[in-house]
C-alpha cells in the first residue's frame, strides 16, 4: 500500500470517494502474474460517493451516490455497433484498473461522467460495487438462452457461479451446481440451489437428476481442467458457457464434443446493457447481493486478501472499504 497523490477533477470527470470495491479471479490473476506494472492501481468492481465534478460536468453533483460501469466502450467500432459490445478491444484494453485508468482499491478514484450509475438513496451503497459480477453473470446466462425449463449445472460455486445460478433460477431454470469447498455449498443451498461437492459421484448426481445432463453448462470455477468436465456432463447438443478468468491452457477432447454436438459459448464482460439492467436486479431487490458478502475489509487488508485468495475455504465474496 502507497500514498499516491489525490486525484482532481479532469474535463468530463468526477472524483469519487469509494464506498466499496470488490475482489475477484481478475485482480487476483493480474496481480498473481504481473499482468501490469509497477504503480499499478487495480479494482473495477466499485462504488461511491461523487467528492469533486469537473467544471463541465452537468449531471452530478458532489455528494451523489454511484456505481461506476469500468469498461470505456467506444460505442463507433464494428463489434460496438453490432451488438457485440462486450468485445469491444479498445473498451476492454482500456477496463479501469486492468490497464486502463487506475482502479478503486483506493480512497478515491478519477471516473468518467459517462461511466458513472446513479443509485438509489435507499441502497447501500456498497452493494453498488456487485453490478460488475452481476452483469458478468447476466451476460453468461442470456448467452446460454436459459429460459423456464432449461435444465443448468454450474461448475464453481464462487460469486460468478453462484450469481449465474440466481439469475438462472429466476429466469425459470433447474440449476444444480458443484464445488469443492464445503462453504460454497452451502451457501449455494442457502439461496435455493441444488448444489453438491464436486467428487466423482456430484456429475452422476446432476446427469440423474437433469435426466440425461444440463441442456447448459455454466463453467465457472476458471479451472482449464473443469472445461473438458464441462463438455463430458452436458446433454447431447447441449452448450457449455465460460464465464471466469483462464491463465493456463485446457486440454479438450474435440472430436467427443463434435460427435455430441456440444457447442462451446466463451462468455466475456458485459454490455451497457447488462450492466444497467445487473444494476436494477440489486435495485429492486430481485436479486440480493448482499447474501454473498462474506468479508468486508479496509485498505490495510489488500494484501492478505490477495495472497489468501486462492486458499481461503469460508469466503464468497470479499470487499474492500476504505473506510474501515
Amino acid at each position: 500500500m502507497e500514498a499516491v497523490p489525490d486525484p482532481t477533477p479532469e474535463p468530463g470527470t468526477v472524483v469519487l470517494r469509494v464506498s466499496a470495491c470488490g475482489i475477484c479471479g481478475t485482480d487476483h490473476g493480474i496481480y498473481k502474474n504481473q499482468l501490469l506494472g509497477d504503480g499499478s492501481v487495480i479494482g473495477h468492481e466499485f462504488a461511491g460517493t461523487v467528492e469533486e465534478i469537473a467544471d463541465d460536468v452537468r449531471d452530478w453533483e458532489p455528494g451523489d451516490r454511484a456505481a461506476a460501469l469500468p469498461i470505456p466502450f467506444c460505442g463507433h467500432c464494428e463489434l460496438c455497433r453490432g451488438g457485440q459490445q462486450n468485445l469491444c478491444r479498445q473498451g476492454l484494453a482500456t477496463t479501469m484498473g486492468c490497464g486502463g485508468r487506475p482502479g478503486a482499491l483506493a480512497e478515491r478514484v478519477l471516473v468518467p461522467a459517462t461511466q458513472l450509475r446513479r443509485l438509489h438513496s435507499s441502497l447501500d451503497p456498497r452493494l453498488g460495487a456487485l453490478a460488475d459480477p452481476l452483469a458478468v453473470a447476466l451476460h453468461a446466462v442470456n448467452l446460454g438462452a436459459i429460459a423456464p425449463g432449461t435444465r443448468v449445472g454450474i461448475i464453481g460455486l464462487g460469486p460468478l457461479g453462484l450469481f449465474a445460478g440466481l439469475i438462472a433460477q429466476r429466469n425459470g431454470g433447474l440449476v444444480f451446481g458443484m464445488d469443492d469447498r464445503p462453504s460454497r455449498i452451502d451457501c449455494a443451498h442457502s439461496l435455493g440451489l441444488g448444489a453438491f461437492v464436486a467428487d466423482d459421484l456430484a456429475d452422476e448426481r446432476i446427469r440423474d437428476l437433469t435426466r440425461g445432463g444440463p441442456e447448459v453448462l455454466i463453467e465457472a470455477s476458471g479451472r482449464p481442467e473443469a472445461i473438458e468436465r464441462a463438455g463430458q456432463l452436458a446433454r447431447v447438443g447441449g452448450r457449455v458457457v465460460l464465464v471466469s478468468s483462464y491463465h493456463a491452457p485446457a486440454e479438450i477432447r474435440p472430436g467427443h464434443w463434435m460427435n455430441r454436438g456440444i457447442s462451446l459459448l466463451p462468455s466475456i464482460a458485459y454490455t451497457e446493457g447488462d450492466f444497467d439492467a445487473a444494476l436494477d436486479l440489486i435495485t429492486t431487490g430481485q436479486i440480493d447481493v448482499s447474501q454473498l458478502v462474506t468479508g468486508v475489509h479496509g485498505l490495510a487488508r489488500v494484501q492478505s486478501v490477495f495472497e489468501r485468495f486462492e486458499t481461503q475455504r469460508d469466503v464468497i465474496k470479499v470487499l474492500i472499504d476504505p473506510a474501515v
